[in-house]
């Protein structure tokens, strides 16, 4: 990518990366380690023209392993694999001088 003159990066987070819970214990630090490392990837090469972001995933995707565990929850519960990948390619698509690092995606019907 250097080589090349630029790039995209996208990581995919999850809100456990800003806070631990009972729950999340060994979950909260590995995905708060990937929120490090891409921060020190954006660092050092945004200004190579490498756009290194991060979308943190607030909710249930949409999968039918998600489903099978939780067939009572209504559609706004979930979040679209489909409408995840538009939000990683708009990242793709921003102008250098107005560049996302982080960008939080969660469902309409999310209570946050």
């Amino acid at each position: 990518m250097k080589s090349g003159g630029g790039g995209n990066i996208v990581f995919t987070g999850a809100t456990a990366s800003r806070r631990g819970n009972v729950m999340t214990a060994a979950f909260a630090p590995a995905k708060a380690a990937q929120r490090s490392l891409a921060e020190s990837m954006a660092r050092a090469l945004w200004p190579a023209g490498i756009h290194v972001s991060i979308i943190i995933v607030d909710g249930v995707v949409d999968l039918p392993r998600s489903r099978e565990r939780m067939p009572a929850k209504p559609d706004s519960f979930f979040l679209k694999p489909e409408d995840l990948a538009d939000t990683a390619f708009f990242l793709t698509q921003q102008k250098r001088s107005a560049w996302s690092f982080e960008v939080e995606a969660r469902p309409f019907g999310e209570t946050w």
